[in-house]
């Protein structure tokens, strides 16, 4: 061979159509995405880092003497950072209050609030007549008793800090108000209490602020980098252009819309309907608009002890992540001068952490439109012109017509002599029957045969879909079944084995193994001719558009039906990307480029075979038995030169770049924020198979672009095998019990691989209820978690679990009483202490609210219907009464938590309304005095009825008492019975309060104030026993709940 010959061999090889450099390119595409990184940037964060660590050194939920520390010590912050400033106000706020329902489970809860929030304005320098609408900051310094708060949301805290100096030094256009809010954790007390502040409601206060726009830094997890959560428009959403590293996407936005995401944030509340007074009329109440800004992977550390600053995912670059975004976007906002902005749903999502794209949602309507009417009439067009071309070029052959989308079954070669041979449309060269050579396809010799004909030529696609989606739906089936929670711990094991089946899947139909036979693929034989692939790929490329036009109208539907955009915009730029790929092969078709002949091997029959047969002399390398070189028939209805025929080098290469990456950069930075926000909610009672089904969707979806690939035979059999190695791997690894350190196998564990680790930590959850009567004091020691772990690995770690069982003491395991919306949950509880039972006096497990003496208040209990027992909890009182002429039937109740600001009261039967007061506890309340406030709750958080009756106090923890005023809507002529509970919630304990100074005796708070611990024995166990891959959280507002019955 010559030189030439060499290089255009060499040519061919390496950017033919063949499968090895097709399978090299499509490789490279998805490992270059795969491994894109993100970068930050940001702002000097040594300050930051030391507040978060004075902010986050223990648990400082708000009824907790640690709470008042931290708000002591930013109340000096921010007054320091006003030493060197005139242009900030500052209020300590511990007069704002207010009473708002809260749905929650089905139920309507009533909450009533004393704000205790820190609010900081600083003036901006806008002179205009009306100015502009101002913009709040806000952030929460409260933490979960279980947690120390770094993440969640001690570094919002800091991150505030930080803009207040800034803001300071370099005046605004608009004023700015920071909300430093307290109470966040409890159902979102510290944003309703702003609302009611005269400064964002009163208009005719002085210092009324006007605002229109707000961010709200959160952080839900353990750190690392957080996501824009959701945006209420684009005319919020345009700041965020601004952030050099953003990191957002519609789909998260459309999470919380559809309940997916169940966690609440602070933004409920601002987007509320009635939140302030509307910028352009300050009669009127509506929304404010902004942004929602939070961490959100590893949340299995969210809420537990992993909370804190030395567990921190990045460190101090997690600082940096939250505090450039917030302050880039929050200059940009403070400084715009433009009065109002667009309020249209927008569409968006970023690009490799560098840009975001944003536009408005109608755009996209638009656009799909046009897609959907436009796509198909040109694609039409330009397949009528190219077999209009193409018959003009064969009648200038004087040959017959012919048609491009003919396609052959395909077929192997063999080395079976007396047979001609045919170039398959996968470019394989096949056997026939001599006699039949030129009339008839002969079948192939495999151990099966495939499909054939016009169904098989455009059903194939279809099926491979069917077949794919019904794989990962037994694939899903399997992992909910045998090993739900591995994706927790190792999502990288369900996510390999849902990509590489479905690979599988639609090689095994697309392009099946032959099976039996003595063949090699065409890229393995001398000749370079296959141009039938060619065919194929355009075939499943046409039906892989037509695919995804019926996805556009689907998601168009979806748009104008629901206003959804979040998969939308995906589906309507894969199927533009189809289109355009489509197109450019129309219009290379037209142009000749690859068009397909349909060639024919022929060997004669009978003839013997010589080495004078071959067409080169014989040298020391000539084979000793001849070969015989098959001979090529055209067999083109075009009647194409398979000579002149030439290949889709360029062109190949092209559609590939069109039709892979960018759909699969999209799909990628969806999985990248989707799977790490839902693998670890299966420990808070979400659904299994939603988080499998989300890794299959991902995985089906990035596997369609290749499919034209596949189905075309040039994704090498080599990286087939690998897949179907990795699928067998990580399958088999997540189902088949194993042991063995080197699976990480967990004694009592009958799984697959143990889905649990330090790093990815279950979570259970903690409560303790103390239940009081006339006759005995009873302690109720309770857990609730993931029902396979729970019972079998985790409770007979347990002390006071094991002793209760040996004793014979009531314990109970059951799922029936935990809420049904969270699957898979189980609650187990067990009697610690009895004073009624003689036998069970270990008074190890008993909790403290406080060492120092219930403070009681005097009553007239000739004039009250019910009183409590004498105890350590709390004191209560009640009296059946109606109130103001228009209720016949209600109550008012008296309760004095000790050592707590956080009491309650049950309802059997829910009531209608309410209204409540903090009053002192030492003057005895008049039965008769109505001087309560008005009945009117929150403005948009309202409710028909409510089971229970929440009251949260900013007084001293010792000495507040809190009136509520019920009242029951029926007969006012009937006698109606009132029962229910009081009870009040504790969040103390020793370990966390490490470093207070609390003692068995009150003394002063570095904030003045004298305080007293708690203890709860039972939780320090809980912290002590449980196993190192499982962590304790709260269950509900408080650790332990004292209550007793009432009966009017």
């Amino acid at each position: 061979m010559t030189f030439i010959s060499n290089l255009r061999f060499a040519f061919d090889r390496t950017t033919g159509f063949h499968a090895l450099p097709v399978t090299a390119l499509l490789v490279l595409v998805y490992i270059a995405v795969a491994i894109s990184t993100s970068r930050y940037g940001g702002l000097n964060v040594t300050e930051a880092y030391k507040d978060l660590h004075v902010i986050a050194a223990r648990p400082h939920p708000y009824a907790s003497h640690a709470n008042d520390v931290v708000r002591d010590y930013l109340l000096q912050r921010v007054r320091d950072i006003q030493s060197h400033s005139g242009n900030l106000v500052i209020d300590d706020d511990v007069i704002s209050n207010g009473t708002w329902a809260t749905e929650r489970y089905g139920s309507a809860y009533g909450t009533y609030f004393e704000g205790n929030n820190i609010l900081v304005k600083v003036h901006g320098t806008d002179t205009s007549s009306p100015p502009l609408p101002a913009v709040l900051f806000s952030a929460h310094f409260d933490c979960v008793a279980t947690a120390s708060g770094a993440v969640d949301d001690g570094i919002g805290i800091t991150t505030l800090l930080q803009l207040i100096k800034y803001f300071t030094a370099h005046p605004p256009l608009r004023t700015v108000l920071f909300n430093i809010n307290n109470g966040e954790e409890d159902y979102l007390n510290g944003a309703h209490a702003l609302l009611e502040h005269p400064w964002v409601k009163d208009t005719s206060n002085p210092e009324f602020i006007n605002l229109a726009t707000f961010i709200n830094v959160e952080g839900a997890s353990s750190g690392g980098r957080p996501l824009l959560f959701r945006a209420t428009d684009i005319g919020a959403l345009k700041i965020w252009k601004n952030v050099e590293t953003p990191h957002a996407n519609i789909i998260s936005a459309e999470a919380f819309d559809l309940g997916l995401v169940r966690s609440g944030t602070d933004y409920t509340v601002y987007t509320n309907a009635f939140a302030v007074p509307t910028p352009l009329d300050p009669t009127k109440f509506g929304p404010m608009r902004g942004l929602d800004f939070s961490f959100y992977r590893g949340r299995s550390k969210y809420h537990t002890k992993f909370d804190s600053v030395p567990y921190t995912e990045g460190g101090d670059k997690a600082i940096w992540a939250m505090l450039e975004p917030t302050w880039a976007a929050g200059v940009a906002l403070a400084n715009d001068d433009n009065a109002s902005s667009s309020e249209e749903r927008a569409v968006y999502f970023e690009l490799f952490n560098t840009a975001l794209v944003l536009f408005p949602l109608t755009y996209l309507l638009t656009f799909n439109i046009t897609l959907l009417v436009a796509g198909p009439i040109t694609l039409i067009l330009l397949s009528m012109s190219e077999s209009a071309l193409a018959r003009s070029r064969a009648a200038k052959k004087q040959q017959a017509t012919f048609s491009p989308s003919v396609v052959r079954p395909t077929e192997v070669e063999t080395e079976e002599s007396s047979v001609s041979q045919e170039l398959s449309p996968s470019g394989s060269v096949v056997n026939g029957s001599a006699a039949q050579h030129g009339v008839q396809e002969a079948e192939s010799e495999c151990s099966w045969t495939m499909p054939s004909g016009v169904f098989w030529k455009h059903g194939r696609f279809w099926v491979a879909q069917a077949l794919t989606i019904g794989a990962q739906v037994v694939l899903i089936t399997g992992f909910v079944n045998l090993n739900a929670f591995v994706v927790y711990g190792n999502p990288a094991v369900p996510i390999l084995s849902s990509f590489t089946l479905v690979i599988l899947v639609l090689s095994l139909v697309l392009s099946p193994p032959h099976l039996g036979s003595k063949g090699v693929v065409l890229s393995q034989t001398p000749t370079t001719i296959n141009v039938p692939s060619w065919t194929s790929f355009r075939t499943l490329l046409t039906h892989n558009y037509a695919f995804s036009w019926l996805l556009l109208l689907a998601s168009t539907v979806g748009i104008t039906q629901f206003g959804f955009g979040g998969t939308s915009y995906m589906v309507s730029i894969w199927n533009g990307l189809v289109w355009l790929a489509t197109a450019i092969c129309g219009v290379a078709g037209c142009f000749g480029v690859a068009e397909t002949a349909e060639l024919e091997v022929v060997q004669d029959e009978g003839e013997e075979v010589h080495p004078t047969d071959d067409e080169t002399e014989a040298n020391e390398r000539t084979p000793l038995v001849g070969r015989k070189r098959p001979r090529l028939a055209n067999k083109s209805k075009a009647g194409v030169d398979p000579v002149d025929n030439p290949q889709p080098y360029a062109l190949w290469i092209i559609v590939l770049l069109i039709l892979v990456p960018f759909p699969l950069i999209i799909v990628s930075h969806i999985a990248l924020f989707l799977i790490p926000s839902m693998n670890q909610t299966l420990a808070d009672g979400s659904s299994a198979i939603a988080a499998y089904a989300a890794i299959s969707l991902v995985s089906f979806v990035a596997a369609l672009p290749a499919i034209p690939f596949i189905g075309a035979r040039r994704v090498h059999r080599y990286l087939l095998w690998l897949m179907a190695l990795v699928w067998v791997v990580s399958t088999g690894l997540a189902w088949i019990p194993w042991s063995g350190a080197w699976t990480e196998s967990t004694q009592g564990f009958r799984g697959g691989l143990f889905p649990f680790s330090e790093d990815a930590p279950l979570k259970v959850f903690f409560e303790q209820k103390v239940e009081i009567s006339r006759s005995n004091e009873k302690i109720v020691t309770a857990i609730t978690g993931a029902a396979p772990f729970l019972q079998d690995m985790i409770l007979p770690l347990i002390p006071s679990y094991l002793d209760s069982l040996a004793h014979g003491r009531e314990v109970d395991c059951s799922t029936s009483s935990v809420d049904p919306k969270k699957v898979g949950l189980m609650r187990c509880s067990w009697e610690t202490y009895n004073s009624g039972v003689p036998s069970l006096d270990d008074l190890s497990m008993i909790p403290i609210a406080s060492n120092a003496p219930v403070r009681s208040a005097e009553r007239n209990r000739s004039a009250l219907d019910w009183i409590s027992t004498t105890n350590s909890w709390f004191q209560a009182s009640a009296k059946s009464m109606s109130f103001d002429g228009t209720m016949a039937d209600g109550a008012r109740f008296f309760v004095t938590g000790n050592n707590s600001r956080a009491c309650r009261v049950y309802f059997d039967e829910p009531v209608a309304k309410f209204r409540v007061r903090t009053v002192d506890s030492t003057p005895e309340l008049l039965v008769g005095d109505d001087g309560f406030t008005e009945w009117e709750t929150q403005r948009g958080f309202k409710s028909d009825s409510y089971d229970m009756l929440r009251q949260w106090s900013n007084s001293s923890l010792s000495s507040s008492t809190v009136g509520a005023q019920t009242v029951i809507p029926t007969d006012a002529n009937a006698k109606h019975t009132h029962s229910g509970r009081v009870a009040c919630e504790w969040v103390e304990y020793e370990s966390g309060m490490v470093g207070m100074s609390l003692s068995t005796s009150p003394i002063p708070s570095p904030s003045g104030r004298r305080t007293s611990g708690g203890q709860i024995p039972a939780f320090e166990e809980m912290l002590a026993y449980l196993p190192k891959w499982a962590m304790v959280s709260k269950l509900a507002d408080g650790l332990v709940e004292a209550e007793e019955k009432f009966v009017l």
